[in-house]
C-alpha cells in the first residue's frame, strides 16, 4: 500500500501544481479533477479505501450523468 500512498501523493501534488499555471477554465477543471483522483488514491494507500472508494464512485456517477446530459 506505500506504493498507491506514494503515487497517490505524487499525482495530487503534480496536477494541482499544473492546475495552478492554466489559462483555460476547462484545463484547470479537468487537472483539479485529476488531483483529487490522486487524493483518493492518497486515502487508500493511507488505509482509508472505504472512504476513497465511496468518493470514487461518487464522483464517477457525477462525471456519467453529466456526460450522459450532452448527448
Amino acid at each position: 500500500m506505500n506504493v498507491v500512498l506514494i503515487i497517490g501523493t505524487i499525482t495530487a501534488l503534480m496536477a494541482a501544481t499544473i492546475a495552478l499555471v492554466q489559462t483555460d477554465i476547462k484545463k484547470v477543471m479537468a487537472y483539479s479533477a485529476i488531483s483529487q483522483l490522486g487524493d483518493m488514491m492518497l486515502g487508500l494507500g493511507a488505509t482509508f479505501g472505504g472512504e476513497a472508494l465511496f468518493s470514487f464512485r461518487l464522483r464517477r456517477r457525477r462525471i456519467l450523468a453529466i456526460n450522459s446530459n450532452r448527448s
